[in-house]
């Protein structure tokens, strides 16, 4: 038998997961059947493309995670986290900066018709 390698234990799950990428214009509904703090596994109901990288959303637990791909078969995939770079905070600061942008540009649209 093949040494674990994962970095922490995983527990069964039996958690409903979505999975969202491009900007959040795609997701997939996905079982998560068992998970750690590092990792989890995650069954599909049918064989789905995926990029490398994505946000885990466990509504569950309140929690969305960027995962990154491990391993994958045609209805389940093993992944790791990326905790450096939690999806929530990531999502808020490009919230951030994109209603700054539209701050701006709005502010120049005042200016310009105030001179008119």
């Amino acid at each position: 038998m093949e040494a674990e390698r994962r970095r922490s234990p995983r527990m069964r799950t039996l958690l409903a997961g979505v999975v969202a990428f491009n900007n959040r214009c795609s997701t997939f509904d996905c079982t998560i059947r068992n998970a750690s703090d590092t990792g989890a596994l995650l069954k599909f109901p049918r064989t789905v493309l995926l990029p490398p990288t994505f946000e885990l959303e466990i509504p569950a637990r309140n929690k969305t995670v960027k995962a990154r791909i491990v391993w994958r078969s045609e209805d389940a995939m093993g992944v790791a986290f990326d905790n450096d770079a939690p999806a929530a905070q990531t999502e808020l600061l490009e919230r951030l900066k994109a209603s700054e942008a539209a701050k701006a540009r709005l502010q120049e649209r005042v200016r310009l018709l105030t001179e008119s």
